[in-house]
């Protein structure tokens, strides 16, 4: 016997697809007044529920039915995001992207572990210098330049995926999901381009998973603030980029060479200068209005190579050509359809149009 419909999942759904309760019931969909109740677990789905869903929000019916509570809030790198809309749409295609690697992940593929991450509580959020420098040691990473934080973070097994976020608005993000607490996952991005970009936002989401995992809710801005501080101590260790720089001497020039030495971007380093108290507020400021000047605000010279996962290839290697799954097979694993599969992780799957039909009317002009 199927178990009931999961009200989480159901409300997964439809934030994934972008769609309001409303909306749903517009496109033929249970009514907001009764999708509101199913979303809320005051109303059980039916399965005539469920079917209609599974149209409006082209996702096959077992997607419904996942047990558990698949709605971990992401902690994430962003800009300002402003519409509610936009956020909810984003959280839904992250844990929806986490949830479909968990089950292809489950479906017979191991992964090894050659170091582990810090238990949760073994450093203070509130010191994230401290816990970058002793992760460092932990993990016995060379003095100077992190070569590839990707493979490092994946030595510990955490699980690096590449997602279309469906916005420039996020760049990375920490999921430790609930029920899962032996996985750890890091989502980049795949509209962002600059490998610079790509390895501070991991950085930062490992400090996020070393500070605040399984923490009770502290103020955003601080959190941020705090993995922000990690990731620079992590990438450009005080002991060589304190060293490098001056006092109150550092020039454009010379950021431009710290970012190949430390592969960061040339912002990243004026900003780590100058929180170190290594260049003053003054020329700060004078460093950016020249950075603007150049509009290497947007694009900076020098582009670093954007780093690549090796755990979620291989799992999908290992399906491909050793359990011989073909994309549909994959699909039907992870509950959910080829469409979505291309859409969430378009490096690993092709997109593929979704065709709607119209009314003949409606191409008619009336």
């Amino acid at each position: 016997m199927e178990r009931p419909a999961n009200f989480r999942m159901i409300r997964l759904g439809r934030e994934l697809r972008g769609l309001t309760q409303t909306d749903v019931a517009r496109k033929g969909g249970p009514s907001q007044v009764r999708l509101s109740r199913m979303e809320t677990g005051q109303a059980n789905a039916s399965s005539d529920d469920i079917a209609s869903l599974s149209n409006v929000l082209r996702l096959p019916p077992p997607f419904f039915h996942e047990p558990g509570a698949p709605a971990a809030v992401p902690l994430f790198r962003k800009r300002a995001i402003r519409s509610a809309r936009t956020l909810s749409t984003i959280h839904a295609r992250l844990n929806t992207a986490v949830l479909i690697a968990q089950r292809l992940l489950d479906a017979g593929v191991n992964v090894e572990l050659t170091q582990f991450f810090p238990e949760p509580g073994d450093f203070a959020p509130d010191d994230p210098r401290v816990a970058a420098d002793a992760l460092r040691r932990d993990w016995r990473l060379p003095i100077g330049r992190v070569d590839n934080v990707t493979a490092l973070i994946e030595s510990a097994a955490g699980i690096v995926l590449r997602v279309d976020f469906g916005s420039v608005d996020a760049s990375a993000a920490f999921i430790g999901m609930q029920g899962d607490e032996a996985r750890l996952w890091f989502l980049i991005n795949t509209r962002e381009e600059a490998g610079d970009r790509v390895r501070l936002s991991l950085a930062h989401e490992l400090g996020h998973a070393v500070l605040h995992r399984r923490l009770a809710a502290i103020e955003e801005t601080e959190t941020e603030l705090q993995a922000f501080t990690f990731a620079s101590a992590l990438l450009m260790p005080s002991s060589e980029f304190d060293r490098a720089i001056p006092f109150d001497a550092l020039t454009l020039s010379d950021a431009r060479r710290l970012k190949e030495t430390f592969g960061v971007s040339i912002q990243a380093i004026i900003r780590a200068a100058y929180e170190r108290g290594r260049i003053s507020r003054a020329r700060y400021t004078s460093l950016f209005k020249q950075l603007s000047a150049r509009q290497w605000r947007t694009y900076e010279p020098d582009p670093l190579p954007v780093e690549m996962p090796s755990i979620w290839p291989e799992v999908l290697r290992v399906h491909r050509e050793q359990h011989g799954f073909s994309d549909a097979d994959l699909a039907e694993v992870a509950r959910v359809d080829e469409p979505t599969l291309g859409d969430l992780f378009p490096d690993s799957f092709r997109r593929r149009p979704r065709l709607e039909a119209v009314s003949i009317s409606s191409t008619r002009g009336g």
